[in-house]
């Protein structure tokens, strides 16, 4: 997803380039293809699920 979105984009930019075009390609929420961009980024599962402390 970095490759796609990299990390000095924000989620607004993200999601209205690149990944929201591979995300539908490939059958994928946004919501997943962005979650999935923050996990790589951080490393942190919760990213996965949402859950922000």
């Amino acid at each position: 997803m970095l490759e796609v979105a990299p990390a000095y984009f924000s989620d607004t930019e993200a999601a209205t380039g690149a990944l929201a075009l591979l995300c539908e390609e490939i059958g994928e929420p946004l919501e997943h293809g962005l979650a999935a961009r923050r996990y790589a980024m951080s490393g942190d599962r919760r990213a996965l699920h949402g859950t922000v402390l």
